[in-house]
């Protein structure tokens, strides 16, 4: 979801089983003040959502046995860049989630998934990506064992996944919405493959986030693209209100991050 540039948003840092409590982190932080930026403004802009064409594939990532864990440095080669990103898009810092710790055990007992945050040897996060009411951003981290990114990629076909997002994204939101708003209702979809695009995306997640603030319905959808390299885990999420962030603009992005990731 969107932050406007007026009101920088809050992402939740990537880390062990980084994309899908990430993702919860990146709703729950962005969407109320999206939504109210939305209701102040008669007709939000939100750009139209072309179909882009398929991204290439990668070629095949360095064998598990050889690999040794990413340090910063590399993590922050693999993130997007301000140059990255097409003219008019502006960056703001990274924030860390200060509700991170309570969401991760909260949604790793609602999957029953493994943690490994422990076997976590470095993260890097990009800025977060602003134009009008969009939002673009990514993060990589290194783990100590492909042990941690099997578990991890096996959490993303899971058939409680969706649902747990679902579930998650429902309760921070009453939570934190003015009096008076509601939700309408919340739809998250997790898809593994790499759905045409390079070989080591390994799952693809989009939703909406529908709010109704002062009988205004308002619309956040969100994307994100899960990603792997030799013990990397790496993600580029989007948020927008009113549509769908164009795939024109995030295709070549997820192409770029999955790239570098591949290379480690």
């Amino acid at each position: 979801m969107t932050i406007p540039s007026s009101a920088p948003r809050q992402q939740g840092p990537a880390r062990g089983m980084q994309w899908a409590k990430r993702l919860l982190g990146v709703c729950a932080a962005g969407c109320v003040v999206a939504v109210l930026a939305a209701c102040g403004s008669s007709s939000p802009t939100s750009p139209s959502t072309p179909s882009g064409s398929p991204l290439s594939s990668s070629s095949p990532a360095t064998p598990a046995s050889a690999a040794t864990p990413a340090s910063l440095s590399q993590l922050k080669r693999i993130v997007l860049r301000p140059a990255d990103l097409p003219q008019g898009w502006k960056g703001t810092p990274y924030q860390p989630d200060p509700n991170d710790s309570a969401d991760n055990a909260a949604m790793m007992k609602c999957v029953g998934a493994r943690n490994t945050d422990s076997d976590k040897v470095a993260e890097a996060n990009s800025d977060n990506f602003a134009l009008g009411d969009a939002s673009i951003s990514s993060s990589a981290s290194s783990y100590r064992s492909q042990s941690d990114l099997d578990s991890d990629v096996a959490m993303l076909h899971s058939p409680k996944l969706s649902a747990c997002f679902e579930q998650m994204v429902k309760k921070q939101l009453v939570a934190s919405l003015p009096a008076g708003a509601t939700i309408d209702s919340a739809s998250i979809t997790i898809t593994p493959g790499s759905a045409g695009g390079p070989a080591n995306v390994v799952a693809t997640g989009s939703g909406s986030i529908k709010v109704r603030v002062n009988g205004q319905q308002v619309p956040v959808y969100l994307t994100v693209a899960f990603i792997t390299g030799p013990l990397i885990e790496a993600e580029v999420d989007t948020e927008n209100v009113g549509a769908p962030v164009s795939e024109s603009v995030v295709n070549p992005l997820v192409a770029t991050v999955a790239t570098r990731a591949v290379k480690g």
